[in-house]
């Protein structure tokens, strides 16, 4: 989910050097925030539990991240659709399920339901 510059091959009359091509990405390029979702969408599951304890990440998955939208992640979608629109800046730092932002793990029971 970062921002791919291609790398650039200049020649130097002057050099004896070989030839160096060095590629990656942006530093501030947008992106996941999350430690645990890692840029991979997830959909809240509101199927039935069955009696049996789920974890914040199955239950909420992404929902409550800037970037939340019905049926995938606004950073693949809309992001790329804005021709990388600076407006998306605005939730650096923020772009992660509600559920980790208030420091509940992927696989703690669910005890709070405000999300």
């Amino acid at each position: 989910m970062r921002k791919y510059e291609a790398p650039v091959v200049m020649a130097n009359e002057e050099m004896s050097e070989g030839v160096y091509a060095a590629s990656g990405t942006v530093e501030n390029a947008i992106g996941c925030d999350s430690i645990y979702m890692q840029g991979t969408y997830q959909a809240p599951d509101y199927s039935d539990w069955a009696g049996v304890t789920r974890g914040y990440k199955q239950q909420f998955g992404c929902l409550g991240c800037p970037a939340f939208t019905a049926d995938a992640c606004g950073l693949t979608t809309h992001y790329v659709e804005s021709g990388n629109a600076s407006s998306y800046d605005v939730d650096n730092g923020k772009r992660k399920p509600s559920w980790e932002a208030k420091g509940y793990g992927p696989n703690d029971p669910v005890t709070d339901w405000n999300m």
